[in-house]
């Protein structure tokens, strides 16, 4: 078989995602592999799919017994013969794995490195003599003092590679920075490793951030929208976890704690509770999740600050594993950068501290963002990114700015006057005048002592945070941070340049694009079908199939297995396993709705011809102001840019069918410039505009233009694929 038709037929899905099919083929070569692929980017399948190709045995190298489990349950349901031994076994159920190795009955095999431990024990002989055709090491960032979760465990595990010197590693990670990715390369000495680094965008995953002031009501609010979802809630104690979980437990909220200082029994309980959805929340510390594979998780929300970008993004990304519209909130407030610097520090150990106080800055600098939300993530894994998402706070929030100069002015002017060596608390008090004996008498005597005593110091914040977004001043890295100025500086100081600050905010609720039409009854009766599946094989709901597959059978209600086959996620076994469990449900939904199979409606997204298909940032920009409500002169003036421009970034989405022409022009205008262009014999759009006079602008041509190629494309594709 074909690693395609592997996917096919023991997974269900129709092709493979990111990087997959070129991290199986390099494996399939016996290559050494470096993968860095989003959490629920599908890397299990990059050495579960050659695993089934291969003759021999693959180990699995993972560093949570939960997340073994979790993964040969999954690999069960789809057919395919898998283990793991740990130290919740006994040791007679370890001697039947072996057993099983021996007699050449196991694919794969899911290890902890501590069970490998020293070379020299009799374990480490007894795995390295059978036949080995794969090492997989999932979590590679553990073994790097640079990543958010050394475990010195993972240390041995070049080890293994000094011992099976021909046998190939795949080395996988969600998250690991530049410096990260080096040294899990160093410390693992993987042979001229080829590596694949996939986006890190998870555009499914909503993120928000609040003001943690009254986080708990907030909190309320938020789940109270959510009551029938999943999801995590991280806190920084093991205290606060109890504490909060009783809260919610007592607001109605299945809710349970989750921290290391539990007894192993009452965890792995709490656990299990959450992955079967017999508690819809965990309240936690950062000792739950690695590795958990729960798909249908709604939503993370942190309730404090986490140490560094790496943490928050793998912790954020245990939401929406499925591709179904996720969230993460965090609540900010610059009190907890301050609380958690005191928890970075290593001592006797200068270098490691000032790492960790950096990336704890920028995690703090993520949380006073003016900017899209996902730029800054990317970008700090070293991937580009648009200005404008359409799915964070930021890109959702319409802002009112003016024209601030002369408050630039006094901001910059005040760190001036300080030598640029004092924080942003310091300067605001400085600006403000106040009489605290923390600012020093020399300071008093200054001119610009008390010039800002007009605004209030959240006001100043706010500004201040606007200056360093825009560049006109930085923060400085280390545990107390200053401000200093930048190049952009001597401009506004000299009155050179305009500078725009914010003045107010107001939140957008806007639905997600590509939301699938599903019916919200159909979707639950096929919950209650697959829960009662689940229990019956005694594994959590999702391992049985996903939250997207039931919105997907939700969605194009599948008659027969050929149609079942079009489901993601319904593979052969599955379909032979589960398909009439779930067609009857359908097929009595079906006729008392007298509806039909809607699977026609299902295709795989058009593939364009156009030259230019990828919008570069200033027209995303464009678009991101536009679906916000700005009309289009305010767009040109706020931009600085002519109308004519704007109308054609905004033409470039028309022709790519991702903006409605209705949304731009009314409909009796498009009807009118489109009979025009029908009857105009001359070249070029000025005829067609001397026809219409001042009815239409040449940009309206130009986007009605664009519309009829996208409608001449459209009609190409269907066409085409009929």
């Amino acid at each position: 078989m074909t690693p395609l038709q592997i996917l096919q037929t023991k997974f269900g899905y129709s092709g493979f995602r990111l990087e997959q099919e070129a991290i199986i083929n390099a494996v399939l070569q016996k290559k050494d592999t470096f993968v860095l692929m989003p959490t629920g980017g599908g890397k299990s399948l990059c050495y579960q799919i050659p695993a089934l190709l291969f003759d021999g045995l693959t180990i699995v190298i993972s560093p949570l017994i939960a997340l073994m489990k979790d993964q040969v349950d999954a690999l069960r349901v789809n057919g395919i013969e898998a283990a793991y031994l740990n130290s919740t076994q006994s040791f007679q159920e370890q001697d039947y794995v072996l057993g099983k190795i021996r007699s050449k009955e196991l694919k794969l095999l899911y290890l902890a490195p501590e069970k490998l431990l020293k070379p020299e024990s009799s374990f480490f002989k007894t795995i390295t003599s059978f036949d080995i055709s794969l090492i997989a090491i999932d979590e590679a960032h553990c073994i790097s003092h640079w990543g958010h979760d050394f475990r010195p465990e993972y240390l041995m595990l070049a080890q293994l590679k000094h011992a099976l010197p021909s046998v190939p590693f795949i080395a996988l990670t969600a998250t690991a920075d530049r410096l990260t990715r080096k040294d899990i390369l160093d410390k693992l000495e993987l042979k001229n490793p080829i590596t694949y680094l996939s986006s890190f965008n998870r555009p499914n995953i909503r993120y928000i951030v609040e003001p943690k002031r009254n986080s708990f009501e907030k909190l309320l609010t938020f789940l109270d929208k959510r009551k029938e979802e999943s999801g995590i809630i991280y806190c920084l104690s093991r205290a606060s976890t109890e504490r909060l979980a009783d809260d919610l437990t007592s607001a109605g909220y299945q809710a349970l704690a989750y921290h290391a200082g539990m007894d192993r029994e009452t965890r792995a309980r709490h656990q299990e509770m959450f992955l079967r959805d017999e508690a819809r929340i965990i309240v936690a510390t950062i000792a739950f999740g690695m590795g958990i594979d729960k798909s249908n998780v709604r939503y993370v929300v942190h309730m404090d600050l986490p140490k560094n970008i790496e943490s928050y993004y793998q912790e954020t990304g245990r939401a929406g594993r499925d591709g179904v519209d996720s969230e993460a909130l965090l609540f900010f407030t610059i009190a907890d950068l301050v609380k958690m610097k005191r928890f970075v520090e290593i001592e006797n150990n200068q270098e490691q501290t000032e790492v960790y106080l950096k990336k704890l800055n920028q995690m703090g600098t993520y949380g006073d963002l003016y900017y899209c939300r996902r730029k800054y993530l990317l970008n700090y894994f070293d991937e580009e990114a648009p200005d404008y998402c359409g799915n964070c706070d930021v890109c959702l929030t319409r802002l009112e700015t003016f024209d601030g100069t002369i408050i630039a002015q006094k901001a910059l002017s005040a760190v001036t006057r300080l030598n640029e060596r004092v924080g942003m608390i310091y300067v605001i008090d400085f600006l403000r005048g106040s009489k605290s004996e923390k600012i020093r008498e020399e300071h008093k005597q200054l001119k610009t002592f008390g010039i800002g005593n007009d605004l209030s110091k959240e006001a100043w914040k706010g500004f201040i945070h606007d200056l360093v977004q825009q560049g006109y001043l930085i923060k400085t890295d280390g545990m107390y941070p200053v401000l200093n100025l930048t190049d952009k500086s001597e401009d506004v100081l000299k009155g050179n340049v305009t500078v725009m600050l914010t003045k107010s905010k107001e939140h957008l609720d806007v639905v997600a694009d590509g939301v699938e039409n599903y019916d919200t009854d159909l979707f639950q009766k096929l919950k209650e079908v697959r829960r009662d599946l689940a229990n019956a094989e005694n594994v959590p709901a999702y391992i049985v199939l996903s939250d997207a597959t039931l919105i997907e059978l939700a969605t194009y209600l599948p008659h027969n297995k050929d149609e079942f086959r079009q489901i993601s996620g319904f593979g052969d076994i599955k379909i032979e396993k589960y398909g009439k469990h779930f067609w009857d449900v359908i097929a009595a939904y079906c006729r008392e709705h007298d509806l039909g199979s809607r699977i026609q409606l299902k295709s795989p997204k058009r593939q364009r011809n156009t030259k230019s298909e990828t919008a570069n940032d200033t027209q995303r920009q464009t678009l991101g102001m536009f679906k916000l409500g700005h009309a289009i002169s305010h767009i040109a003036e706020t931009r600085n840019l002519t109308m004519g421009t704007i109308e054609t970034h905004l033409a470039f989405f028309v022709q790519q069918g991702e903006l409605p022409i209705e949304q731009i022009i009314p409909s009796e205008k498009v009807i009118l410039i489109e009979k025009a262009l029908g009857t105009s014999t001359g070249p070029g759009i000025t005829p067609v505009k001397q026809q219409l006079g001042d009815a239409c602008s040449y940009g309206e041509i130009r986007l009605v233009i664009a519309h009829r190629e996208f409608l001449k494309e459209h009609v190409h594709s269907n066409v085409s694929s009929d």
